[in-house]
């Protein structure tokens, strides 16, 4: 896009952000929220019975990918960048459904995975479908934040992932708890959306920024704990599949017989993703994909 047009887009498009924002910022300060907004969408995917109950954007590669073969292959992204081992203990934080972890147990060999949600019926979901699939040895999953981590020991574990949801962390916080976790050489990986540092001036002094943050803020606080491997940017694999991520949500409330309450969760999201699809394709926004180590 060129600089000029960039420019006027970010004016016009900033009421849009400070929405966004805002919706951030007191979903942040209210976990239980967040939470409760969570435990619908499980309940709606429940419901429907979803194959497979994948929350993210999804990543493009080729003409002719469904909507969920999308969202698997930004899985897989992730999951290849994190150079995951035989012998690895995982974390994943804000596990969503759980699904892209038994899509992690059924493309990768590693020693033992522990999610963290605070959404208790995606808990509960994902640990009933462990022992459904009698994947119990393998896979985890507890009810904690992921600044907290409760029951972890320090340098416990090789890998933590965190795919489409550290927005919602705060981040400084979230990024030293991480390094605590993590061996010596561990890696944090993340599939992160924040602002772009221009339009990060334009709304600075928000609240809800220490959550969103932006591209040199957040790079900031993670190199205090962390050395820096990659930074792949990766808007244009990734905003049309927030755009069809709305479309999605409509098809479902038109079709779909949901709660009032299941209703007002999903509008509320879909409004919060045409923004951010809107951001990410005029790159007011950036997808990045993060791989973090932590020193040896």
């Amino acid at each position: 896009m060129p600089r000029w047009l960039n420019h006027h887009a970010g004016w016009l498009y900033s009421p849009l952000l400070l929405y966004w924002i805002s919706e951030v910022s007191t979903s942040a300060a209210h976990s239980l929220e967040i939470a409760q907004q969570y435990d619908l969408f499980q309940t709606t995917l429940d419901t429907l019975q979803k194959s497979r109950g994948f929350l993210n954007f999804g990543y493009n590669v080729a003409r002719g990918q469904t909507y969920e073969d999308r969202q698997a292959r930004l899985c897989l992204e992730v999951f290849k960048a994190a150079m995951i081992r035989r012998q690895d203990v995982i974390i994943d934080v804000g596990f969503g459904s759980g699904e892209q972890d038994f899509l992690l147990a059924r493309t990768y060999q590693f020693a033992h995975l522990l999610g963290f949600n605070i959404a208790s019926r995606q808990v509960r979901s994902a640990n009933h479908r462990a022992r459904q699939e009698g994947l119990t040895h393998k896979l985890a999953f507890r009810l904690g934040e992921a600044e907290r981590l409760h029951g972890v020991a320090d340098d416990a574990a090789d890998v933590v992932l965190a795919i489409e949801c550290a927005f919602y962390f705060d981040r400084p916080r979230f990024y030293h708890r991480a390094a605590t976790v993590l061996k010596p050489g561990g890696r944090l990986v993340v599939a992160d959306i924040t602002l772009s540092d221009w339009l990060g001036r334009m709304v600075r002094g928000r609240p809800g920024l220490r959550y969103v943050g932006t591209a040199t803020t957040n790079r900031a606080a993670w190199e205090q704990h962390f050395h820096t491997r990659s930074v792949r940017r990766i808007n244009a694999q990734t905003w049309t599949g927030a755009q069809i991520t709305v479309l999605q949500i409509l098809r479902t409330l038109l079709t779909s017989t949901l709660t009032q309450a299941e209703r007002r969760a999903w509008w509320k999201l879909a409004r919060e993703v045409q923004v951010m699809a809107v951001g990410l394709s005029m790159r007011l926004l950036r997808y990045d994909l993060l791989v973090l180590a932590k020193g040896r």
